[in-house]
Parts: structure tokens; sequence; C-alpha cells
């Protein structure tokens, strides 16, 4: 009697002859014993798969498909040869359709396999068997009986595995010993076949039981042995009783796959290894038919079949290689869906379909690798880890997207250790596709210092002497603030000054002013933090602009206030010390007292916090509040952390080009909120801002038009004729820190233009292109542009954007900046890779590349540097009524004062003598110690009134005039 359970699991498939287990009869029994446990999504997993479609079309049965490494042939075995009724092999040219075959012809063949030199293939044949005519009739009286006999596979000894090329010329044997060799496969370098055999049931002398059981069923002692591609050195790699079989390597080399089934052959289950046998590994436990097992190109999880459903219902699933989590369900069709096999570059998968007329065919559809990998608790893919395609492809996109907005990369905050991870992923890509080094000296890399944090020192104290003696308590009753000045201050007087807001009358609304009636020279200030919170829109509209914290402490400074008391919002514990960015020093002492604790100081005036609160939040303006005989005296220890930034350049350069352009985007973000301006909703504070749009999306751009750029110069060593850098910026976020720290650098090669990606991931009606406005041509360009790649096109004139563009344009480059526009998702956790439109990004890089293209094809510039006004500008904010037209240097730190970058075109600050690089120190005859300092100033200042301002140049103070005037 024939092993019942071997041949009812191997298989009720009636289908095709398979390198990963031989068919009989189907069946709708269900495995014995338990069934195992697996992820079903339900149809939503048929997102998996893109649209599918069948592939293979002659002869009744077609199936077990493998792709050349190129992608571009798949071997297969059919039942198409006229007079033989078995499988013969073929090979298909993916690309027209042809089909050539490669096997002799006569007997049985199963098992194909292209070598990765794309010059020879292998697969198992009987055509030496000398009993092969009478096996030929055989089958065919078979098939004409009326009542079909169960059809098993004869695990036949006459199977060997040969080698040919493509044309089935050159026929070699490789194996020659007794029993069944088959199901082999090349190891990636070509060197190795992996393959199943049951030769040591012919070779070793079998116990009784062996023998009974070998007798029975031949698969008994099937096991995996590898072997050099020539057949030499032969090697057992498993000894277990019951059928091991079906190996395939990991795209690496390094591991094997394959299914093993348990001694009875009730059940089988899916194994890996090691390409030597060891650390044989279990990562199934469906107890069920389990089988076909492959490995995806990335290593990272297997896919295979299952009669977990049934034996008339086999589908696929996928599972992680180390079989932590459950299988993953990823067919719901009817009938049988089996030896699936992904293409080279994973984006692909292949399997064999059988109809419910026992019909099979080959089919293959998109795959979902980032869908994959969520459902099994997978890393994101490494980018590097596939083939990437030299053309712009929306698939290659995700693939770096999903890289960079990953759980992994933790926000991508500026000089964090995933900046590293990723800066590093990007040199290899450069140096992968042939981009020279271009950051500091010969590497890729350009590596800048800032102020990245701040911790508390053990110096910080904070006591009230006087009529009222209590010392405070760091942490549970104060805080510094980070732009608090450090040191020891003396006693001083105190004073409560409300919200501390001055707010000059417009014609529709009053003055506000905390400070009227007040004396706070010389004297400690106590204010609450945000403004009046029951007064109309209109009114809080108007104090908005005036209720930030830095302006407030820039108003007590101006007052003669010595120091900065703030009541805190909050009734809990005191976190860490935010780091408020470099831009915000302080000559005062500034700290936040817990509520309780400024109740308890008020008390000592014999007034209730919350009855002055009450009334000024209904917009009341009370006279100051003077603490009686009680002084403040305070001591603030700083610790601030200093961090490198990283950037990424490499160029291609063009065969004797005196100019160049630079393509860029930034890469950093804002970690867990810490870093930038989050607006995390209150749920989502200190999660992951994941930065998918800003800016993975325009670091993605810099990649594939990177890699496109690099391909079509090696076809065409003459195609650039500029030098063309590929950037990626460290932190923007923090205020174009990387950006501008390269500028600086860029006197050493002439820069004809630059073009910036931030945000364009988000493609809608229309794509703005901003700064057109900084050089001659654009415009023209433009509307070139908008008519060859039918892309709508929204023209911003003014180059003076708060982005990586802004550093360039004011080193003199014509810049563009692409952007997609803003959304509700802006600097917050919900800015994921999901919201991404893929094929936007593609429409995008196209408008990119057509602005790109004309540049890199003559040898002279052909845009012309314009400096133009500014129709905002960040640094005097857009909703002030007094313009200057001075423009930032957003990477000054450490600077006492204002540093400037530049001036507007027929500005105020241009007509004024202003520089590049002037540090303002004082501006009508307040002195400026820092951006908000230079806020306030221009709230009080007259407009078209001369006034003085005062700069520091090359180290020397110079006293200039100019007249601010209104905005229009």
């Amino acid at each position: 009697m024939k092993k019942v359970k071997v041949l009812l699991a191997l298989l009720a498939l009636n289908i095709i002859t398979s390198c990963q287990n031989k068919d009989t009869k189907p069946s709708t029994e269900k495995p014995s014993g338990v069934r195992g446990s697996f992820q079903d999504p339900g149809q939503d997993s048929l997102s998996l798969l893109g649209t599918s479609r069948q592939i293979s079309f002659v002869g009744p049965k077609s199936g077990e498909g493998y792709f050349s490494p190129d992608g571009s042939k798949m071997i297969f075995q059919s039942e198409r040869s006229e007079g033989n009724p078995f499988y013969q092999m073929y090979v298909m040219d993916l690309k027209t359709g042809e089909s050539t075959r490669v096997s002799p012809g006569v007997g049985k063949t199963t098992c194909g396999w292209i070598h990765p030199s794309m010059k020879k293939v292998l697969f198992s044949s009987t055509h030496l068997d000398p009993k092969f005519k009478s096996k030929v009739k055989e089958e065919y009286e078979s098939r004409n009986k009326a009542v079909k006999a169960r059809y098993s596979w004869s695990f036949d000894d006459q199977y060997e595995i040969f080698s040919s090329d493509l044309k089935g010329r050159g026929l070699r044997r490789l194996t020659n010993a007794a029993g069944y060799d088959a199901e082999a496969s090349y190891s990636p370098d070509g060197q190795w076949i992996a393959f199943a055999s049951n030769r040591t049931a012919y070779t070793t002398k079998l116990n009784s039981e062996d023998q009974k059981m070998f007798n029975q069923d031949p698969s008994y002692m099937m096991d995996i042995f590898i072997m050099k591609a020539d057949g030499s050195q032969v090697r057992q790699l498993t000894q277990s009783k019951g059928y091991d079989g079906g190996p395939f390597f990991s795209a690496d080399g390094r591991k094997i796959t394959w299914r093993r089934f348990s001694p009875n052959g009730s059940t089988a289950e899916i194994y890996t290894m090691n390409v030597d046998g060891s650390d044989q590994k279990q990562i199934t436990r469906l107890n069920s038919m389990s089988w076909a097992p492959f490995f995806h190109p990335s290593g990272d999880y297997v896919i295979f079949g299952s009669s977990v459903l049934g034996y008339s219902n086999f589908e696929l699933f996928i599972v992680d290689v180390e079989g932590r989590r459950e299988p993953v369900r990823v067919t719901h069709n009817e009938g049988f869906d089996g030896l699936p096999v992904f293409t080279p570059d994973g984006r692909q998968l292949s399997w064999t379909l059988r109809n419910e007329k026992g019909e099979s065919q080959i089919m293959i559809a998109d795959w979902d690798d980032v869908k994959a990998r969520s459902l099994l608790g997978l890393k994101t893919q490494d980018p590097l880890a596939l083939p990437l395609k030299a053309e712009v492809d929306s698939q290659d996109i995700q693939t770096w997207v999903r890289y960079l907005a990953s759980e992994e990369m933790k926000g991508r905050g500026t000089g964090s250790a995933e900046e590293k991870l990723y800066t590093e992923k990007i040199s290899q890509a450069f140096k992968l596709w042939g981009l020279e080094p271009a950051g500091d000296g010969k590497s890729y890399f350009q590596v800048f210092e800032f102020t990245s944090g701040v911790d508390l020192g053990s110096k910080n104290t904070l006591e009230f002497v006087g009529s009222f003696k209590k010392s405070f308590e760091v942490q549970k009753d104060f805080q510094p603030l980070s732009f608090s000045q450090v040191g020891s201050f003396k006693e001083a007087p105190l004073v409560f000054a409300g919200y501390g807001i001055k707010a000059p009358a417009t014609d529709k609304e009053p003055e506000y002013n905390s400070y009227k009636n007040a004396d706070v020279k010389g004297k400690w200030v106590l204010i609450l933090s945000d403004m009046p919170a029951d007064v109309l829109n209109a009114r809080r509209f108007h104090l908005n602009l005036y209720s930030r914290l830095q302006h407030k402490i820039t108003v007590a400074k101006n007052e003669g206030a010595v120091g900065v008391l703030i009541v805190s919002d909050s009734t809990s514990a005191f976190g860490p010390v935010k780091f408020e960015g470099s831009l915000s020093e302080n000559t005062l002492p500034i700290l936040r007292m817990s509520l309780k604790s400024s109740e308890e100081l008020l008390q000592q005036s014999g007034q209730k916090l919350t009855d002055l609160k009450a009334k000024l939040d209904k917009g009341e303006v009370l006279d100051p509040v003077v603490i009686p005989s009680t002084y403040v005296k305070a001591q603030v220890d700083l610790q601030f952390r200093k961090s490198k930034g990283i950037n990424v350049v490499g160029v291609l350069k063009g065969a004797g080009a005196s100019s160049s352009l630079i393509i860029g985007a930034h890469g950093d973000h804002l970690g867990t909120g810490q870093l930038g301006n989050s607006l995390a909703k209150t749920d989502e504070k200190s999660r992951i801002h994941f930065g998918a749009d800003d800016n993975a999306s325009g670091m993605a751009g810099v990649m594939e038009l990177a890699h496109s750029f690099s391909d079509k110069r090696k076809t065409n060593p003459r195609f650039l004729k500029k030098n063309v850098y590929f950037a990626i910026w460290s932190g923007e976020e923090l205020g174009n820190l990387g950006s501008s720290h390269f500028a600086r650098s860029i006197q050493k090669t002439k820069i004809n233009a630059y073009l910036n990606m931030d945000m364009i991931g988000r493609l809608k009606d229309r794509l703005q292109v901003q700064g057109v406005g900084s050089g001659k041509y654009w415009t023209q360009l433009a509307e070139e542009v908008a008519v060859r790649t039918a892309v709508p096109l929204t023209i911003q004139e003014d180059p003076h954007l708060p982005t990586d563009s802004l550093a360039f344009y004011m080193a003199g480059v014509p810049t563009l900046s692409f952007f997609t526009g803003t959304h509700a998702e802006y600097h917050s956790p919900r800015d994921t890779a999901e919201l991404i439109d893929y094929a936007g990004v593609v429409r995008v890089l196209k408008v990119v590349q057509a602005f790109a293209q004309p540049l890199i094809d003559h040898g002279q510039d052909i845009v012309q540097y314009v400096k133009v006004a500014s129709s905002h500008n960040k640094m005097e904010g857009r909703s002030f009524r007094l313009y200057l037209g001075t423009i930032p240097d957003y990477s000054q730190e450490g600077v006492k004062g204002v540093r400037i970058s530049g001036t507007s075109k027929d500005s105020p600050a241009e007509k004024a003598g202003l520089l590049a690089q002037d540090v303002i120190v004082q501006f009508g005859g307040l002195k400026i110690e820092n951006l908000y300092d230079y806020v306030y100033t221009l709230q009080s200042v007259k407009p078209n009134v001369e006034t003085s301002l005062r700069v520091v140049r090359k180290g020397q103070e110079v006293e200039v005039r100019i007249t601010p005037r209104l905005k229009e």
C-alpha cells in the first residue's frame, strides 16, 4: 500500500510536477491535527497584489516559472510538446513573449533555473530512460480512460540534472547517481547548485522500517544536497526522515529555504538554514501542507503555498524569516494558488493558478512590499537592498520615502543618530551610481557644528528675600528657559505686569499696554503667558502678534526690567528644558514659575492671582501690582549641547565644464517635535514627526534625478556640459543651517543655478514654481516647460523663501524652488508616507528635469542672476506695518545682534547702504541683541521718518540713517 498520507498531502493538486512538491488527486480533506493560526486581513490583503494577468496560455498545464537574474526571461515547464504528454522545459522572453524549448523534447522534465551569467540553464530530465516510450504509451492510455486514475508524482529514479545553453544546445549531465535528482536551483553567484535527492537510499543500508517506508514512498529518503555548478563536490545538508525538498537560495546567497515533511507525510512546514546546512530553523507551524517556499529578494520574508484552509483551496502566505509572527494570507482565490516566485527586484510576484478544470497557467502581478512588511512587523526596506530603476519611477520614490519617513528614522532630527544612518545610505547610493564626493576633502559628507539642545546645570536657584523669605526648588517650583541669560543675579524688587503686552493702537483697535503707569526699571517683572482669553476674536487677533513670549521679554527689557518671571499655565511638574533655538539669546534671566508658587508670591501684595487673571482675561488693563518689600535673587546654570549636522553632496562632472548646477533638498525634520515648529495636536505630543512630504519627498526627488542623470552619462559621456551637484542638506528646520554652510564655500566653483525641492509629495491642481524672479530666462523657460510636460504650473516671483534656496540666492545664484503646497498634516506626526501621491512626484520630477536639461545642455550660463525686492520677509514679519528690506542670515549663532545676509532691491535697507554680513546692534535708539528685539523695534519706530541704525561691519561699529516705510 502506498504511503497514503504522503500522497494525500503531495498532493491533492493534480496540476503540475513541482520542484517544491509533487501532486496527486485533489481532496477536500483538511490536514489532521490542530490547524495552526495565521493572520487573514481578508480581501484587503489583495492589495498586496496589483492587477494580476496570465502570461502562459499554450497547453493544458504550465507552471513553476522562475525568473532570470535580470528579470527579462522566465524558465517554466509546460505540457505543450506534441507526442509527449509530460512536461518539457521552456524559456520565455518576457519582452517579446516568445518561448523556446530548452529540454530534449523526450522524457519527463522539471525544475528549471537560469544561470546568473544568462548563458545557460539547468533542469531535471528522464530523457535517457530506456523505458521512456513505454511510459509515454501508458500515460496516454491512462488519460484516455473514462475513469481517470489518480495522478501522482512517481519520484522517477531516472531523473538527473542537466545543463544547456538558452537554446537547449550543449546538453551536459551534472548528476549520475542512482535515484531521483531534481528540484535544483543555482546560487546567486552561479557557483553552486542546491537540489533534492533520495540517493542515500541506494547507497546506504537501511534498517527494515526505513526500507519498508522507502519502498512505499521514495520521497521518504529525500534530502537537500549542494554541489558545484559543474556537478562536483556534492555535499548532503539535511538528514531528516521524510521529504526534504524544493531548496532555494536567498538573494545574498547565505541562506536556503525549503519545506520539510513529517516522517509520516501528514504535514509539511517551511524551514531555513545556512548554505552549509547549519542553523536549520522551522519558521511555520500551521500543521498543514506548507510548501513551495521562496525568499523575497530582501531576504526578510518568505512566500509559500499552504493547505491550511483545505487541500482543495491552497492559498499563498508570507512569513518573516525568523518565524516570529503568524503567517499572513496573501491570496483569496478559489482553487489552487501555489509555486510563488518574486521577480529579482521584488516588485512583482508570479505564481501558478489552477482552475476548476484542473488546468494550470502562470500568473503575474505587482507586489506591495511596503504593506507586506507592515503586516509582518518588519523594518522598512533598505532602498539599496533591491535594484532601483535608472529612470524616474514611482515605486522607487515610494521605497525612498518609506525608508526616510519610517519609524526607524525617528523624524530625522538635525545632528541625530538617524541623520548619520540616512546620510550614509545616500552616500552609498551616490558612490554606486558614480557620483564623485563633493563634501569635505574626499568625502561625500560636509559636517558643521550647531547648538542643538540645553540641559539644566547643578547651580540653578531662585530665592526671595525681604519681608517674604523663601527658597524655591528647581523643576518643582521654577525652571529657567533656554534663552535665559546664564549667571548670578543680585536681589531686585518685583512687579506683577499682567500679560506683559504692549500693542500699539490701530484704526480699529485701541492700544494695549501692560506697563502703563508702571516703573519696572531695575526690577524683576512677573507676567502671565499667552494673552487675554475672554475678548473678541478681532481683539485676540490684534494682540496675538505681541503675545509671543520672546516678544514680551524684549518689551520687558526695553522697559528696563532686570529679569522676567513667567507664570506657568500648567499645574503639572516641569518637564525637560525645551531648546528654543540659536537665535534667541538674551541678557535677562528668564524663569518660569509654577502656578502654585506664583499664587503664593502674589498673596504678599494682598491680591489673588485668580482674581487678577479673571479681570485681565476680560480685556481690562490693570495697574501693575508691586510686591512690597520683596526682592528676587537667582542663579541660572544652563549647559548647552553642541551637535554636528551632515550635508551629503555628490557631483557628476561634465566634460570640460566650467560652471555647475545644484539640485538639492533638505533631509532633516522635527524628530519627535522637540526641534523646530511642531504643530502637533495635544494628543500627538512627543510622537515621531515622520516628515514624509517635508521633506522625504524632496530627498526622494534628488535621489531619483541623481540616478537618472548618472545612468544617462554612462551611455552618453558628453551628456553633461555642466557639472551637476546633488545635495541633501541638514538643519533646514533650524534655519537653513546646512545649505548656508555650503553656500559660503561656493566661491570655489562657479554655480550657475540651484533647483530646490521642498515638499513635492502632495500634487493637487498645480505645481508651484517659486523664485522665478531670481534670474533672467526663468519665466520664459517656465512657459516652455509647462507646454512640454503638460503639468499645470503656478509661477511665483519672490526668491526670498523660508527654505534652502534662500541661502543660494543670497550668495548670488539664480534659484527655483518646487512646492506642491501646504496641508493639515504639515509639521505634525500625521505627515506619513501613506499620504504621498507617488505618481504626482513623478510628474513633479519631470518638470524639474525639464528645467534642468537646458541648463546642462549649454556650456554657457543661460540664466542671469537678478536682485529683486521681497514681497514678504520672514524676519520682518508678514503682519508688520513697517518695511526695511533686510534679509536674515538664518545660520547665525552666537551673534549679539542680528546678522543679515543681504537686502531686498530698492528697499530702505539697500538705500541706507546695509551690506551682507552686517550685524545690527541698535535701531531707533534701542539695543538689539537678537531677532526678537529687532522685530519689536519695527513696531515702535515711525514710518517715513529717518532714524538711526547701528551695525557692526568687519569689527567696526558703523551708524547709518534709514527711513522705514509702510508696507503696501
